[in-house]
């Protein structure tokens, strides 16, 4: 019996993962101590996050190193080939007269490590609501059910953050992306403004003052808003993300926010 309905699939549409014909290889056994060295990944990277961040704020080259050697075995464990390559490109021409370039590969590669290892919970997530026989959680990408003219209609994004910066900066990477985009800076503007409009997709900040994106995508659900949330997030703890998945989390985007990232994610719901 196959324990993992669709698991394969799910984490085949994980970019960072390169898996190619791995898993189609793999018995149910094999799969089984994969999923584990991902789920260890999973566990083990918020520790590795804050360790490498402290050695880089008190200048500790040698810890930066000894860190990123880890993290690119872990990467290698879980086929995330690429990025693994990418960090022994990074060690082996590693200058140490200039740490400042040394620093902008840590900032992106822990920002791309957070975006992995919240695509590998949903991952997690979802398969374990379909072995339960739970309903699919309410917006996921590619609904059947709407008529075609609707699904081809420019869509509307409310995007709720208290920085205006960040606003600014998500509106930017969409510009080339057929979208209306309104803004929100609060939970309670974002609550006036669904009462005028219904959009087909949120972006919520979560770490807002008042009223939180967990607490705001809660209320929208309470009051029949069933568009799909999308999460910015800087946070990849399992309880975090399981907090936000069980409040109809449909993805995430990680900041610092990526541009080309965020069109990629965006794009899979208009």
């Amino acid at each position: 019996m196959n324990i993992y309905k669709n698991l394969r699939e799910r984490l085949y549409g994980i970019p960072e993962l390169v898996l190619a014909k791995r898993l189609l290889m793999f018995n149910d056994a094999e799969l089984d101590e994969y999923v584990k060295s991902l789920s260890s990944f999973v566990e083990d990277f918020p520790v590795e996050e804050a360790e490498l961040k402290a050695a880089m704020e008190t200048g500790n080259m040698d810890s930066v190193t000894k860190r990123l050697t880890g993290i690119r075995e872990t990467l290698k464990n879980i086929y995330a080939d690429d990025l693994a390559d990418e960090c022994w490109k990074r060690l082996n021409s590693f200058d140490r007269n200039r740490p400042e370039k040394m620093e902008a590969y840590v900032s992106f590669l822990l920002s791309t490590l957070a975006a992995l290892s919240i695509d590998i919970q949903m991952a997690f997530f979802f398969e374990e609501a379909e072995n339960d026989a739970a309903p699919a959680p309410v917006g996921e990408p590619g609904d059947p059910g709407k008529p075609a003219d609707e699904q081809n209609a420019i869509k509307t994004i409310l995007a709720v953050d208290d920085d205006t910066y960040s606003l600014d900066t998500f509106k930017s990477a969409l510009k080339h992306v057929s979208c209306k985009i309104i803004g929100a800076t609060s939970g309670l503007s974002a609550l006036y403004m669904v009462k005028k409009l219904k959009p087909d997709l949120f972006v919520l900040d979560i770490e807002m003052p008042e009223m939180n994106g967990i607490e705001l995508a809660e209320e929208l659900r309470k009051q029949g808003q069933s568009a799909p949330v999308i999460f910015i997030t800087g946070n990849a703890t399992k309880e975090y993300v399981l907090k936000c998945m069980q409040v109809g989390a449909s993805d995430f985007i990680v900041k610092p926010i990526n541009p080309r990232g965020v069109v990629n994610r965006i794009k899979k719901f208009l």
